[in-house]
């Protein structure tokens, strides 16, 4: 019994941190590109965001991000940017996996993991979608294809906001 107060206890507060996120501005960040350049989440203002944190070794982002590329292709000249944030410890996986696959995204990289503890990553992979003003509107943990189809409603709906 005691155990399974301590879960839900725990559960509720795990949960509350992410709902919490939702309706307050997205922590800004400067992280490097995989191709070098810096990139920082105040470049993406204007543009609804998909901000994606994923890792080259985990099975559920290895079959997401192909899926979010094509995300991106879809809505694109509507002006959504994805952002796909890798905390891989190794750069030269990274970029092998998105060369193999052919991902043409903006990855990069948070080999300590500041960015991805600002946005309190609980789960991989994990995606806070943030309007043109800069405010996170949804979270979502996991990946799935009914989750994916979620995301690209929540998109849709974004876009159509001025």
């Amino acid at each position: 019994m005691l155990v399974q107060f301590t879960l839900a206890i725990a559960l509720t507060l795990f949960s509350h941190s992410s709902s919490a996120q939702i309706g307050k501005k997205a922590a800004e960040f400067s992280l490097p590109a995989v191709n070098g350049e810096t990139v920082t989440l105040q470049s993406f203002r204007g543009k609804v965001v998909l901000l994606n944190f994923w890792a080259t070794w985990c099975g559920p982002c290895r079959e997401e991000l192909p899926e979010l590329a094509r995300v991106q292709e879809k809505f694109r000249q509507r002006g959504l940017a994805v952002v796909a944030v890798t905390v891989d410890n190794e750069l030269e996986n990274v970029r092998s996996f998105l060369k193999k696959y052919d991902i043409k995204l903006q990855a990069l990289c948070d080999k300590k993991k500041k960015v991805a503890n600002a946005y309190a990553v609980e789960k991989m992979p994990s995606s806070y979608l943030i309007d043109r003003t800069g405010v996170i509107r949804f979270i979502h943990r996991g990946y799935s294809p009914e989750e994916l189809k979620r995301i690209e409603n929540e998109i849709d709906e974004l876009l159509d906001k001025p």
